[in-house]
């Protein structure tokens, strides 16, 4: 008897316990009613480059985009004196909230207005507010660092040029797209002395780092902690020449802190998703994040593979949600690879997304890099880029080599960005199907590989073609002859077409007609042909060729070629 009333009293006291333990909460609303905002005037919570993008891709403005019911975020906290806002979720519509108040679930719960109250985060001790307040503010007066390389000469990229080389995206620079223009943002934990690197300089200087968020603790610096949030914003923005030139050196960017290194819990994702919206809210055109979710401290939180399916996660349906509304979401695709959970974490199963996988210098896959599908069959990673000794700046200045698609996603964000750049009328949709066709394996995708290594050059030239013309070509991406291959497929009825070819910084100019003949396939005539290319000069590093297709009924569109020296 007194064995059961012990056992009963110890039940009690680790109950009373546990319900005091402070916690923090995902608490979501049933609408949007009392909300002060109208879509009518979008320039109360959007910036004028946010609305500027959705007007360019004709993308609504709707409910979704309103900000949370402040009446029902007030009548929330007047239920717990004690209770703090963390973050707001307008898409998900709903808030986080803090607090240490015995049993508040039960009444919040209680509240009419409220459809779901969910614990994302027990707590062994209480959070503290007490911190310093350190905004970051950019330079008044920007001024130019990055020195660009003169025509026919690259970067001096160093012992990056390996993870740039692999898809071939320095011809993307060399095309003259460096990120100009361009607005990232880098959600992580922490950029570790980002904020006074050599590294960095010329992102601080040039007045291209725009702003930070801290959405683990408000208002906190994001410069204190967090090195891995450095080094993946290194493989973008570094500019060290000899060392490390990132793959969109000249793009501006965001930083957002939203993974809490102390733990692992559910909020983590409710804070992506505050950041994400943040994004939005200031107009960003691509963001690189290397974070992902499926295994929490809290076991009965975590993620099947079955969840993996574009539609549970919040984190996931917001990266779908972005997607939608004009952000490129690059992601990475986990490194489970050679773990038993084996598949890609949230949100790298999100719909309409990149998600990127880990290659190694010798283009094979890293063994660490997760596999795909997403649990309802859709292909997984979409690209891949160097994740195997890639190459980082630490925040002790250390130019050094790191393993992850951590890194490979960061990689590839920037390459996009500046693919981008270079089509600025092109919807976010169709800079996604460009890469993913540019795939070496999009004709017969892997679980582990996706739809392989993005050659740049390809998405390029996916993107310049005109698919109204009669003609279509396809050539190899570079060529260190005087000849290139190609390919065309032309519909049935043309009987020629001509090719114009100029090289960049040249007065070099040829034109050949090319006669329509070969097998038909369905409603297209396919055949490969040749065309004539001047040879580099000795000592260029390269040159452009530039190559004019004009189809018989006058539509006329440009491809690209990279001539290298033999």
């Amino acid at each position: 008897m007194k064995r059961i009333l012990l056992l009963f009293i110890l039940i009690i006291f680790s109950s009373t316990f546990y319900a005091q333990t402070p916690a923090k909460y995902w608490v979501q609303f049933k609408d949007k009613e009392g909300t002060n905002y109208s879509v009518k005037h979008p320039e109360e919570f959007l910036s004028p480059r946010a609305i500027e993008k959705r007007q360019r891709f004709n993308i609504s403005i709707t409910e979704q985009d309103l900000p949370v019911s402040e009446r029902y975020v007030q009548q929330l906290l007047a239920i717990d004196p004690q209770m703090v806002l963390l973050t707001k979720s307008k898409w998900l519509n709903g808030v986080t909230v803090y607090t240490t108040t015995e049993n508040i679930a039960d009444k919040i719960r209680k509240l009419e207005f409220v459809t779901l109250c969910e614990c994302t985060a027990q707590m062994s001790a209480e959070e503290s507010f007490d911190y310093p307040i350190n905004p970051y503010t950019p330079p008044t007066q920007p001024k130019e660092v990055i020195e660009m390389p003169k025509e026919g000469t690259d970067f001096e990229y160093g012992y990056a040029g390996w993870q740039i080389g692999a898809n071939r995206a320095q011809w993307l620079h060399r095309l003259g797209a460096h990120g100009e223009g361009m607005l990232m943002v880098v959600m992580d934990v922490g950029f570790q002395n980002t904020h006074k690197m050599p590294a960095f300089n010329a992102l601080r200087d040039e007045g291209r780092l725009l702003g930070t968020r801290n959405f683990v603790q408000p208002g906190r610096s994001v410069f204190i902690s967090g090195s891995h949030g450095t080094e993946v914003l290194s493989c973008i923005a570094a500019y060290l020449p000899d060392e490390i030139v990132g793959t969109a050196p000249k793009a501006s960017f965001y930083l957002a802190k939203t993974e809490d290194s102390r733990s692992e819990n559910k909020i983590e994702e409710d804070n992506w998703v505050a950041g994400l919206e943040w994004a939005d809210s200031l107009g960003c055109d691509v963001l690189s994040s290397s974070l992902g979710y499926h295994k929490f401290d809290n076991k009965n939180q975590s993620y099947t593979y079955e969840d993996m399916n574009g539609r549970v996660s919040r984190a996931t349906q917001a990266a779908s949600m972005a997607a939608s509304k004009g952000i490129i979401v690059c992601i990475s695709a986990g490194n489970e690879g050679d773990e038993e959970w084996k598949y890609i974490t949230s949100p790298a199963d999100a719909d309409s997304i990149l998600t990127i996988g880990a290659i190694t210098r010798d283009y094979q896959m890293a063994d660490f890099s997760s596999y795909g599908p997403t649990y309802d069959g859709r292909v997984k990673p979409d690209g891949l880029a160097i994740g195997a000794q890639a190459i980082v700046v630490t925040p002790s200045d250390k130019v050094d080599a790191s393993y992850g698609t951590s890194f490979s996603a960061p990689i590839f964000a920037g390459m996009v960005t500046c693919l981008w750049q270079l089509f600025p009328d092109k919807t976010p949709m169709e800079v996604i199907d460009a890469v993913q066709r540019a795939g070496g394996l999009y004709s017969a995708p892997n679980d582990q590989a996706g739809y392989g290594i993005t050659n740049f050059v390809n998405a390029y030239n996916h993107l310049a073609r005109s698919y109204d013309a009669s003609v279509l070509t396809g050539f190899d991406a570079t060529c260190n002859s005087s000849q290139c291959n190609g390919i065309y497929f032309a519909r049935l009825g043309a009987s020629s077409f001509k090719v114009r070819v100029t090289i960049d910084g040249t007065n070099y100019q040829s034109e050949q007609v090319i006669p329509v003949k070969g097998k038909t396939q369905g409603d297209f005539v396919v055949n490969k042909f040749k065309i004539k290319l001047p040879k580099c000069k000795k000592g260029e590093y390269y040159a452009i060729a530039r190559v004019q297709i004009i189809c018989p009924e006058g539509i006329t569109y440009e491809q690209v070629i990279g001539l290298l020296p033999k």
